[in-house]
């Protein structure tokens, strides 16, 4: 070995960063999940938010960032409150039909199979727990933890569906409303107008830049991963039992720094879509053995018919 081999080998040990930033060595994903009291998981701590494949336990409060616009799943378990993965037979990832390893898809679509929202009609009418839709609807969320940047999937189920919502379409959109006031006004005085039909800012006609300056660009339209919130573990006492719920809250604009590092890691997923998605279905079928539902969820959530909007 020449003596030139060993001085770059020994620079390079020294600086550090040896296959540092590798495919083969970025994290993907992992699953997240809120601790229950009937979680069959063992060395948990019921409250806590941990993931799923290594048991670190993230607390009680988690603050993140949304990578991706969340998407309404579903899944149906035969047996009643046995929530293993050859108790699936049925699940969505789209909420419109069936995915097509679903073991037995009632139904060719979502919209009218007899296990889903059909039956809350017959409950609205009965209130019997018994009539309630036995394919449950949930939101599934790609996040990412503000601080150490490290990805995420979350599913959001039970009582905790409608509060996301409601964060969603308040906290979530209001922000993104007063932050495209404030840059749609700065772009209007820099001779750009927003075309909604093409969600993007084009040159105002007619605008005549300023003696003496040059026309600055138009600031970006705000992204969802721009923007950083509280997730929140509420201990809920039922006549049956325990249960922990989620609450979102205080959203706030990062500072530019925090935009750029988060627009970074969304490019990165985005690159690895079809393999980070891969990873998050195989994962979740691993763990489906060891994770419980919340108790006392079922009965209390309506999905709305209409979209949310952020």
């Amino acid at each position: 070995m020449s003596e030139a081999l060993v001085q770059i080998g020994s620079q390079a040990l020294q600086q550090g960063g040896v296959g540092f930033g590798a495919n083969i060595f970025r994290a993907r994903p992992s699953l997240i999940e809120l601790v229950q009291t009937t979680s069959r998981a063992e060395n948990v701590t019921p409250g806590d938010f941990r993931v799923v494949s290594t048991n670190l336990h993230l607390g009680k409060t988690i603050r993140v960032v949304l990578l991706s616009v969340p998407s309404e799943q579903r899944e149906y378990f035969k047996e009643k409150n046995v929530f293993t993965k050859e108790n699936k037979r049925c699940f969505s990832l789209d909420n419109i039909q069936p995915h097509s390893r679903a073991l037995e898809p009632p139904a060719m679509f979502c919209k009218t199979c007899p296990k889903g929202d059909l039956n809350w009609s017959k409950w609205r009418i009965t209130r019997d727990p018994n009539d309630l839709p036995p394919c449950n609807v949930f939101w599934n969320v790609l996040i990412a933890d503000r601080k150490t940047q490290r990805p995420y999937y979350l599913n959001i189920k039970g009582k905790s569906y409608q509060p996301f919502r409601q964060a969603m379409e308040q906290g979530m959109s209001n922000l993104l409303a007063d932050i495209f006031a404030n840059i749609r006004a700065i772009n209007k005085e820099r001779g750009y107008t927003f075309v909604k039909a093409e969600n993007r800012f084009v040159p105002t006609p007619g605008f005549v830049v300023p003696e003496g300056t040059i026309q600055k660009a138009p600031e970006p339209l705000p992204n969802i991963f721009e923007i950083s919130f509280n997730i929140n573990s509420k201990k809920v006492n039922y006549a049956t039992g325990t249960a922990y719920v989620m609450e979102f809250s205080d959203f706030k604009w990062m500072d530019p720094d925090g935009r750029a590092e988060f627009g970074q890691l969304y490019l990165d997923i985005v690159a690895n879509k079809a393999e980070v998605q891969a990873a998050a279905t195989e994962e979740a079928e691993v763990t489906e053995a060891v994770m419980e539902a919340p108790a006392e969820v079922k009965g209390e959530v309506i999905p709305p018919s209409t979209p949310i909007t952020i």
